[in-house]
């Protein structure tokens, strides 16, 4: 296998994908095609790398135990240099990652891009794939097995037996990053336990850098600023809701959009069913995993989605829409909520916006909810098998970009060269009218490596103090998923085909095509297409770990 991704691999890479329904048992990237023990039940596990947090800069409001975060008003007047040795060699580094933004501007005209390969000391090459795309490229990349970049980037999606894949074919970095010996990358030290316990071992070892996300889950977006004018409160109950979302939908607006991919799986019903009181995926009774969606309160958040449907208050295109295309509705004004990770709340956001509206979290709005927290981590990195002098460079590329909030690496990885891409004005951070396209969305090197997150909106000093209060008033009240960084055969090779079935079934009754008593017939379905074997084995994974 060759060291680095020559340039047809490149090319096949980003134009892949009519392999992509040959993969799941298939797969030959796993080397002999044998299934591969990856659960970590009864091995000796890898220690969790040591936590150093990095002392940074005051806030203007604490973090908590709870999840809340540290509050930014305004941008620290110094900034630390926390990287003084070099970083690469002056090779290549190729790496595929996801997109939920434009085609970047290509290396030699893009000022973003040259200034991180030269902070770098490397020539990054990324192969970047558009979201609704990114799970047949990566099922075509796994099929593939060779040419492989040196750094993979892997979301959250359920691709079958990627666990496998890259106990075969990536680097177990253990060794490197258990215990005390992450303190050689200081920044990958500051990423909280939590995040690498949500990313999880493999077969009892560690095989990638987790990508860190807050406390809070899948939110509520909504366009604070058209509630308002419809007189619509923050805290709400049921009717509350559902009244204010039949009472912003008319004429070219509605007042929730979903789009293709949350509704593939239960990502659209996520703000409900934490609002109504239901378990964050998985409940543990007795050692025993009972899912959520056999609860009565899941199957009463779907009726309040079938109520929102049949008031007309969902955007008629909500089933097919992208991601992409949903943001531009939802930064618009043509919808007022939304459901989306945690992570867009973001300046870039902010910037979409362009001040239509005021940015707002919604709250639960039921008597007893159970905000789902998220799983701590938006996905993780992987790192194609080499020399350990070779690993070691990729891993103090990922340290690099994971610089914490005040520190001059963290200002260049996420808003580009002052004097190019920003300024910096007595509040803060200015973005320039360059730093709309050359910046890390656009040239996602936040999915190499990420800082933990912080709660600083340049500019946006009010959403910011919004967003601190609903974090305040909602992380107390939620739950995480117990499930979350355990092992399962089940779900390797199974989980797309589960997620479908709760996908169609949700999208059937939601919009009418079924009535809400089908969902005890979808529930069926799934407990015997796997997800009652599932229910076993992150019992047995659980009690090892715990």
């Amino acid at each position: 296998m060759s060291a680095h991704v020559n340039r047809r691999s490149l090319l096949r890479l980003a134009g892949a994908g009519a392999l992509a329904g040959v993969a799941g048992p298939l797969l030959t990237g796993c080397g002999d095609g044998a299934r591969r023990d990856v659960g970590n039940a009864g091995k000796d596990l890898a220690p969790w790398p040591a936590y150093v947090p990095f002392a940074g800069p005051r806030p203007d409001a604490p973090g908590d135990d709870e999840g809340v975060q540290a509050l930014y008003l305004t941008y620290p007047q110094q900034v630390a240099r926390s990287v003084n040795d070099t970083v690469g060699d002056g090779s290549d580094v190729t790496a595929m990652v996801i997109t939920y933004g434009a085609p970047p501007k290509p290396a030699e005209a893009n000022r973003f891009w040259q200034a991180i390969n030269k902070a770098l000391n490397v020539n990054l090459k990324l192969v970047v794939i558009p979201d609704a795309e990114y799970g047949q490229k990566m099922t075509t990349l796994m099929a593939s097995g060779d040419d492989l970049p040196d750094i993979i980037m892997f979301s959250q999606l359920a691709l079958p037996r990627a666990a496998e894949f890259i106990q075969a074919q990536c680097a177990d970095i253990s060794d490197l990053v258990s215990g005390d010996a992450v303190r050689e990358y200081p920044h990958l030290a500051n990423i909280p336990t939590r995040a690498w316990k949500a990313m999880g071992r493999i077969n009892g070892r560690i095989y990638g850098v987790p990508l860190e996300r807050p406390a809070p889950g899948n939110s509520l977006f909504v366009n604070r600023t058209a509630l308002n004018q419809a007189g619509v409160p923050v805290q709400w109950d049921t009717e509350g809701y559902v009244a204010a979302m039949r009472e912003v939908t008319g004429g070219r607006r509605w007042g929730i959009g979903g789009s293709k991919s949350l509704f593939a799986g239960a990502g659209a019903i996520t703000y409900h069913a934490g609002s109504l009181g239901a378990p964050n995926q998985w409940r543990v009774d007795g050692g025993k995993f009972v899912s959520t969606l056999t609860t009565a309160q899941f199957e009463e958040a779907l009726g309040v989605m079938r109520r929102l449907a049949e008031a007309g208050a969902y955007h008629p295109d909500s089933l097919t829409l992208s991601a992409t295309d949903l943001q531009t509705f939802w930064h618009s004004g043509t919808v007022v909520s939304i459901s989306d990770g945690f992570g867009a709340v973001a300046p870039n956001t902010l910037a979409k916006i362009n001040g239509r509206f005021q940015l707002d979290l919604g709250r639960p709005y039921g008597p007893t909810p159970t905000p789902w927290r998220g799983t701590g981590f938006f996905g993780h990195v992987a790192f194609k098998k080499a020399s350990p002098d070779r690993i070691k460079l990729l891993l103090r590329v990922c340290d690099y970009l994971s610089a914490p909030f005040g520190t001059a690496e963290y200002e260049l990885a996420n808003y580009g060269v002052e004097g190019v891409h920003f300024t910096k004005e007595a509040g803060g951070i200015v973005p320039t009218e360059l730093s709309g396209v050359e910046n890390n969305t656009n040239l996602p090197v936040k999915y190499i490596g990420v800082a933990p997150a912080v709660l600083y909106l340049p500019g946006h000093p009010e959403a910011a103090r919004a967003v601190h209060e609903w974090e305040k008033a909602v992380l107390p009240k939620s739950v995480a998923d117990p499930a979350v960084g355990l092992r399962s055969a089940t779900q390797s090779s199974k989980g797309a085909e589960l997620n479908r079935i709760v996908g169609d079934a949700v999208s059937a009754i939601v919009f009418g095509r079924k009535p809400v008593s089908a969902w005890k017939d979808a529930v069926s379905q799934w407990k015997q297409a796997g997800g009652d074997k599932l229910a076993e084995e992150l019992a047995t994974e659980y009690a090892a770990a715990t």
